[in-house]
């Protein structure tokens, strides 16, 4: 959103999940990402943290640790010490305090602030507009998924590689299949350098 100019607008669940009611996605995970109002419930509560302090890294890192049955109830409370049960209503009342409601998925500007920048190296953000770029000409262009899949693969090859110093953050991998906690080892793919890799 940041690297695009909000060019993911069009893409945007957070005002489908408000005008449905605002089912609560906070307390319960929902096992598809093809659901606009869980979606858009958490992207909605996202824009919410980013606007209280936290990093959109830091919330990643908190999510991850959950691993698949991780809620973000969880995420509010280990982030802010707060109890889980209190992560849907204060959720509630700030979307309900918002003078517009839920027009796109950063209602509360998170992304916009400029310490969710600052962590962000030149060639990530060149990166990341490459394989933005390359995902949205594929959509446009009307290809399949694993035809979108192999484009952004072949833009983080050729994409420039930094040299990792002593405890630098690895370069992203076209192997990962998902996030992992830090300091969990990475399972193999089933399909790992199968015909469908």
């Amino acid at each position: 959103m940041v690297i695009s100019n909000n060019a993911l607008a069009d893409f945007a669940t957070g005002p489908q999940w408000y005008s449905d009611g605002m089912p609560n996605y906070v307390d319960q995970t929902d096992p598809t990402d093809q659901d606009a109002d869980s979606t858009g419930n958490g992207m909605v509560f996202i824009s919410w943290l980013m606007s209280q302090g936290y990093s959109l890294g830091t919330i990643a890192q908190t999510m991850v640790t959950f691993e698949e049955a991780g809620t973000l109830a969880q995420v509010y409370a280990t982030l802010t010490g707060d109890s889980p049960s209190n992560a849907f209503p204060n959720f509630i009342a700030a979307v309900n305090a918002l003078p517009n409601g839920v027009t796109n998925d950063d209602p509360f500007g998170g992304a916009t602030q400029p310490a969710q920048l600052t962590h962000l190296a030149p060639w990530t953000v060149e990166m990341a507009g490459k394989v933005f770029a390359t995902i949205l000409t594929d959509i446009a262009a009307g290809k399949a998924p694993h035809q979108i899949v192999a484009s952004v693969r072949a833009a983080m090859v050729t994409a420039p590689r930094v040299k990792a110093s002593i405890g630098a953050p690895a370069v992203c991998s076209t192997r990962s299949h998902r996030l992992v906690a830090p300091g969990k080892p990475m399972q193999a793919h089933p399909h790992a350098n199968g015909p469908a890799d």
